[in-house]
């Protein structure tokens, strides 16, 4: 089915990249551990800037939520602990304020799509659905444009020796960094509903073999 008008428009794209003298995009990137997520997000945002397919939206909407929850449950538990100290009262809270919005709003998405066949997403409700799209676009990229310009700009300004030990706390949380947009706060927690995650995810694999989003998600389109 073609979307026939309840979609709103995300307006002009902006980018979320950081200029370095290397020119603009991921490379170089002050921490590598992040940048497998943030181009999936970008590649994802892009895409729903010009797709109009109903069940393309609603695949993509699903993915972005989860590797927007890995994302921001990353930086926060792993990149804002190393360099909090370097950083306004104000910017914290900021921050955590665009997280939390962010968050709620990527909820309504969770419990739109998951347990359901992409196909069947906008069924009942297609406004509400493309409203929620819209207002996660939109709220996604103002926190990665502040966490870009206010977090990951002091990066590069640490020593190589903060910054090994940044990466490695990157790398460490990401194993087990939650797939939900309200992320448990244990680490045993965030195992149990991440296992949950990927049983829907591969259930919905089966329901649905083929996903109109995949190509963008992974890379390939």
């Amino acid at each position: 089915p073609r979307h026939s008008g309840a979609r709103r428009p995300t307006g002009k794209k902006k980018s979320m990249t950081i200029e370095t003298s290397g020119g603009e995009g991921f490379s170089p990137d002050p921490l590598p551990g992040l940048s497998e997520d943030r181009a999936r997000i970008e590649r994802i945002l892009d895409r729903l800037d010009i797709t109009e397919d109903l069940v393309e939206r609603a695949d993509l909407a699903s993915e972005l939520v989860r590797a927007a929850s890995r994302h921001e449950d990353v930086i926060e538990r792993a990149v804002l602990p190393g360099v909090k100290d370097r950083l306004d009262e104000s910017i914290l809270e900021r921050l955590a304020t665009q997280r939390d919005e962010v968050r709620e709003a990527m909820e309504y998405i969770r419990g739109r799509t998951q347990h359901l066949d992409a196909r069947n997403a906008h069924a009942g409700d297609a406004q509400g659905l493309e409203d929620a799209i819209f207002d996660v676009t939109k709220r996604l990229r103002a926190i990665l444009s502040d966490e870009d310009a206010k977090v990951i700009a002091l990066v590069r300004d640490l020593d190589p020796e903060a910054r090994q030990e940044l990466e490695t706390a990157v790398e460490k949380t990401y194993r087990n960094a939650a797939e939900q947009p309200k992320p448990s706060r244990t680490s045993l927690g965030r195992m149990a509903r991440n296992i949950a995650t990927k049983l829907d995810r591969n259930f919905e694999d089966v329901a649905t073999p083929e996903h109109p989003g995949a190509e963008t998600i992974d890379g390939e389109g």
